[in-house]
């Protein structure tokens, strides 16, 4: 883990969110006024999840070419964006999902009120919803991940999706978050999520660092708990069996030690889930 990173989760949640404004403050500052800053990007100092976020656009389209090649995203399907974060996946998006819905919600309101109106507000068929949920990166909330009911009714989804989001989550709201993604998907439906793999039998993982050691799992920050965490393939067996899911797919991110950043489809390890 690199010092400032280090330093970064180390700060109150809050902060983190402020310290990153003020970061990226002189480079947002010139790309206003230069007119550099896409018009459909928010500012780097908002952009709370995904590094950077200096290719905010590109990524965003890399993750709908992932969604395209593995669970066949189409312009008529209802998709519901777990996590949806700042909209870099919705904003993509847009040029696809034309008669079809849109959902996307997220536990940190700011990215929601952005979404809303510089995405929801043109696109009517793009609804973004805040989700008041706990998380130690980012807010002091009540209510837990491992209790949340996702505000949408049965079968409603034809995709659902999670980009480096179970990632940032303890087993027990891995494992709720499993069962809400079986009960709002479709019979026929698909999921594609990102984690962190790892294989028990090997010792090299990959560029990411996961020192502390759990049953079936481990933590990058055993005090910052939602600051990544990997999984072992057993287990997320396991809880997709537990959720009514089967584990179709995985491929592999570049973030592994064998996996060569070119041909490799996100820095996570994409995995696609389909209802038993």
């Amino acid at each position: 883990m690199s010092v400032l990173r280090s330093y970064y989760y180390k700060l109150p949640p809050g902060l983190r969110l402020l310290g990153r404004k003020i970061y990226f403050f002189p480079i947002d500052l010139y790309d206003g006024l230069t007119g550099k800053r896409s018009k459909n990007a928010p500012k780097k100092g908002d952009i709370y999840v995904g590094g950077r976020g200096d290719d905010f656009i590109a990524h965003g389209i890399r993750q709908v070419n992932a969604l395209k090649k593995h669970i066949g995203i189409q312009n008529t399907d209802r998709v519901l964006d777990v996590g949806c974060g700042i909209g870099r996946t919705a904003v993509a998006l847009t040029d696809i999902i034309d008669k079809g819905t849109y959902d996307g919600f997220d536990a940190v309101e700011k990215g929601i009120n952005w979404c809303n109106k510089n995405i929801g507000e043109k696109h009517p068929n793009f609804k973004f919803k805040f989700t008041p949920i706990y998380n130690d990166l980012y807010n002091t909330f009540s209510q837990k991940a491992e209790d949340f009911t996702f505000p949408y009714e049965d079968g409603r989804f034809d995709k659902v999706f999670l980009f480096s989001v179970f990632t940032h989550m303890q087993i027990p709201e891995i494992k709720r978050y499993l069962k809400e993604i079986s009960r709002v998907m479709n019979s026929g439906g698909q999921c594609l999520a990102t984690f962190f793999l790892y294989d028990e039998t090997k010792k090299e993982f990959g560029s990411m660092p996961f020192p502390h050691q759990y049953e079936g799992y481990r933590l990058m920050d055993d005090k910052v708990t939602a600051a990544n965490i990997a999984v072992s393939i057993p287990l997320l067996n396991q809880m997709a069996s537990e959720a009514g899911l089967q584990v179709a797919m995985v491929k592999g991110g570049f973030w592994r030690a064998d996996v060569e950043r070119e041909g490799a489809d996100e820095f996570q390890d994409i995995v696609v889930f389909k209802k038993i």
